[in-house]
């Protein structure tokens, strides 16, 4: 990252332009040049398609609330909501049937019941 970095301000210097000062201009930079543009392609594919399987509800609940910060969907209550039920193995959304849930934190802690 510090290589880019050094590159990044030696292209701005050249160009005239003012130096980053904060760590929201430097994460725009970087996602201009760094970035893939399949990057964000591949984390909502990665997101629409995950699932608790093998994993402990607890990772799972990590792995989701980790990639849905990483591609800004954590906006949406219902929508998180929804995402996190969809992954979940059959027999806990089947006791999370039986119990009401408003909200993300409300589903994940139901999981202990």
């Amino acid at each position: 990252m510090s290589l880019w970095y050094e590159h990044l301000k030696q292209n701005i210097a050249k160009e005239l332009k003012s130096k980053i000062k904060t760590w929201s201009k430097l994460k725009k930079q970087r996602n201009k040049r760094i970035l893939l543009s399949s990057y964000n392609q591949e984390l909502y594919l990665k997101i629409t398609s995950l699932s608790q399987e093998n994993l402990k509800v607890e990772d799972y609940i990590r792995e989701l609330e980790q990639l849905q910060i990483r591609v800004g969907l954590n906006k949406e209550p219902v929508l998180k909501i929804a995402r996190f039920i969809k992954g979940l193995s059959p027999d806990i959304v089947n006791k999370l049937d039986l119990q009401p849930y408003l909200s993300f934190d409300n589903g994940c802690n139901l999981k202990q019941s």
